[in-house]
């Protein structure tokens, strides 16, 4: 299956304590990173860990280029799915956020 990663914009990461992004404009809280391969939303969080993706720094040009402050996918990044449905990265898992 094919997902968008979203990785969170650090103004957002100040603020995410308490709120969630809006499913429908993801874009005011977060940047598309990348599109990506995966069995299934904990192989995209697997596959999205610095040491995996990032060994040797490969990916610091990318996360410069969009403005990102982290590596590895972590609470409060997103996957949006084939389906178009999106989910939010939490401490024990993913929270499908609906859309309106």
């Amino acid at each position: 299956m094919r997902y968008q990663v979203w990785y969170m914009k650090p103004s957002f990461l100040r603020g995410v304590v308490g709120s969630s992004p809006d499913p429908n404009d993801l874009s005011a809280t977060h940047v598309h990173l990348k599109d990506i391969e995966a069995d299934d939303q904990e192989d995209v969080l697997r596959r999205m860990r610095a040491d995996i993706w990032s060994p040797n720094g490969e990916a610091l040009d990318l996360l410069q280029s969009k403005g990102l402050a982290h590596t590895t996918m972590t609470i409060g990044d997103v996957l949006v799915d084939e389906s178009d449905a999106v989910y939010l990265v939490t401490a024990i898992g993913f929270s499908r956020l609906s859309k309106t």
